[in-house]
């Protein structure tokens, strides 16, 4: 069996001596009528110890708290009758922070209609006129990713474009590697 020597206790036995001067200095001020004082504290407050660190701070003033409320309020209205991007649309915020309130305050959308159109659906008008646009390009011996940056549109619509009227542009020809 190894003996333990503790730091701490033999830092304890060292100062061990001071400690006995210490009070016996204190013993022959109060002899000679001095009083010891117990002041207040410096004024730093100490956690209760059942404090609850996994709570949260709400960090909102109290402005921003009634224009939330407010906010929660209109759109549990609207969460009736609504779907979530209508309801974006009309508030101005975005799909992720309408999530968000709707999980922290527990509310119910209502599902919306399926979109009628994919997302890289054009119009017949609008398309036939991206055609020629496309067609523009071809001649004038753009790539096709220059080509959707000049048209606006994505490289997934020109490409179904491409697909779609059997519009021959050829692919940009590998570079020099």
């Amino acid at each position: 069996m190894s003996a333990y020597v503790s730091t701490e206790l033999s830092m304890i036995q060292m100062l061990d001596p001071l400690r006995h001067e210490l009070a016996m200095l204190q013993d022959v001020f109060i002899l000679k009528g001095g009083a010891i004082q117990e002041l207040p504290s410096c004024g730093i407050a100490h956690r209760p110890p059942n404090y609850n660190r996994s709570m949260t701070p709400n960090f909102q003033g109290e402005a921003a708290k009634v224009d939330s409320g407010e906010l929660v309020v209109r759109i549990r209205a609207m969460a009736k009758t609504l779907n979530r991007s209508e309801i974006c649309e009309k508030e101005g915020i975005s799909l992720g922070v309408l999530r968000g309130i709707g999980r922290r305050y527990s509310i119910e959308f209502k599902v919306g209609p399926k979109k009628a159109f994919a997302p890289n659906k054009a119009t017949a008008a609008s398309e036939a006129l991206l055609v020629i646009r496309v067609k523009d390009c071809v001649a004038k011996g753009i790539n096709r990713s220059q080509c959707a940056k000049t048209l606006s549109i994505s490289s997934t619509l020109l490409l179904r474009l491409i697909k779609d009227y059997a519009i021959d542009y050829p692919k940009m020809k590998p570079a020099f590697r």
